[in-house]
């Protein structure tokens, strides 16, 4: 290999900020979204190693990568009824969002709402 490990790093860098840009345009997909979690995964395997504090806290974040792997993978239950106390509780805790991007055809960066204007305003 040609590249030094510094430079391997700042290319990893520059990949992720096109990788952060792609996906606003384009949208994540949860299969885009696995993968890129897995990436992850592996570069927190490799420097944990390393042992100590780096091992203990990287730990914790495979942990978390795992269970957003395994949130993208599985089903969910069936949606609940519309106005049901079950629908608003997934709309507080961000469920229903999630659903919706999961099960999405097409995939892409959320807008921001649109705010109404009233009649009265100036």
């Amino acid at each position: 290999m040609d590249a030094s490990l510094t430079d391997l790093v700042s290319s990893l860098g520059d990949t992720a900020v096109d990788l952060l840009e792609a996906g606003e345009a384009e949208g994540w997909s949860p299969s885009t979204a696995d993968d890129a979690l897995g990436v992850v995964d592996v570069l927190c395997a490799v420097l944990a190693a390393h042992g100590g504090p780096l091992e203990a806290s990287l730990a914790q974040v495979r942990a978390h990568v795992a269970a957003a792997q395994r949130a993208v993978q599985r089903d969910l239950p069936p949606a609940p009824r519309r106005g049901s106390t079950a629908a608003r509780q997934e709309e507080q805790d961000g469920t229903a969002r999630f659903r919706a991007w999961r099960d999405a055809r097409v995939h892409q960066w959320p807008t921001p709402p649109r705010t109404r204007r009233s009649p009265w305003e100036s």
